[in-house]
């Protein structure tokens, strides 16, 4: 089994290069089983990401929004929206996703379609996800697009870029041409959604050491109970829930990357207690800490 991890740096951001610098597109064909957790974590990056699901069903949240993706469906996630995947089906979901950077569409960043066709999306901070249903006839027609261009990817054959620059092209034609109120002229951001930000940041940045909910409300200058209430309805969960889950994600890291004794992983995860370390930890990952590291490390030789 390989083991995903979703990378992000203090600010949230995916730390995965996608692609290379001459073709910034990368394609993936997961099964949520072998994602820590079994979900892909809140995270956001500076590409945008379109995923098909392939067989199960997927739940895809971004802030304020949720979205259940049935196999044959597809979902659009914007430039640097904050989003998650979870499996909600009774089967191993698998999803295959292109995740490119944009300014492929356009040749370039000053290029007239970039800035007429692409630009106007990725600036439009209210857009952060479109799913696309079997049921829409235009939609059916770019998932059609995706579908052929990733069996192409999968085939391995030597024009998989070309096929897919001229899929991603043609899904945003069809995007953009059925969908024009997603053009944005204006640089919105929410208040929430900055404000979310920062409480994820201080906790990425602070989980091992022994913060309290008091500390994480300080950083974005927000009540306590505020913070409760956005976790809440963007997250849909508490703040307390998030920390422990992101410190139990890096605990499961250090367990299969370091060679450090379980105490000593959670002690660096900010658990103060060894022994609700590992009960939390078997809660998550159906497993001890230490059986969890011998059956990763086989997995991964």
């Amino acid at each position: 089994m390989q083991i995903y991890k979703i990378e992000t740096d203090e600010n949230g951001r995916e730390l995965t290069t996608h692609g290379a610098s001459d073709f910034p597109c990368s394609s993936y064909d997961e099964v949520f089983s072998a994602f820590y957790g079994g979900e892909v974590p809140w995270h956001w990056h500076d590409e945008v990401e379109i995923v098909l699901v392939v067989r199960g069903r997927t739940k895809v949240e971004c802030i304020g929004k949720s979205e259940t993706l049935e196999a044959g469906e597809m979902i659009f996630v914007n430039a640097g929206a904050l989003h998650k995947l979870t499996d909600v089906g009774e089967e191993d979901c698998r999803i295959l996703n292109a995740v490119f950077n944009p300014q492929m569409l356009g040749g370039m960043n000053f290029s007239r379609i970039y800035k007429k066709h692409v630009l106007p999306v990725l600036k439009n901070k209210q857009l952060l996800s479109v799913k696309f249903s079997n049921q829409v006839i235009w939609q059916q027609a770019a998932i059609n697009e995706l579908k052929q261009a990733f069996q192409v990817w999968q085939d391995e054959r030597e024009d998989y870029e070309f096929v897919m620059t001229m899929a991603l092209m043609k899904f945003w034609h069809l995007f953009i041409d059925n969908k024009p109120d997603i053009l944005s002229d204006t640089h919105v951001s929410s208040t929430n959604e900055k404000r979310l930000h920062t409480l994820l940041n201080y906790i990425h940045e602070h989980h091992s050491d022994s913060i309290s909910i008091a500390d994480i409300s300080h950083a974005a200058n927000i009540s306590e109970s505020e913070c409760y209430r956005l976790f809440r309805n963007a997250l849909k969960s508490t703040p307390n829930n998030y920390l422990l889950n992101y410190r139990l994600r890096m605990a499961a890291h250090l367990l299969v990357e370091s060679d450090k004794p379980i105490t000593k992983v959670a002690y660096d995860t900010g658990f103060n207690c060894p022994a609700y370390f590992a009960k939390k930890f078997k809660l998550a990952f159906e497993k001890t800490p230490k059986t969890f590291r011998q059956e990763s490390r086989l997995d991964t030789h």
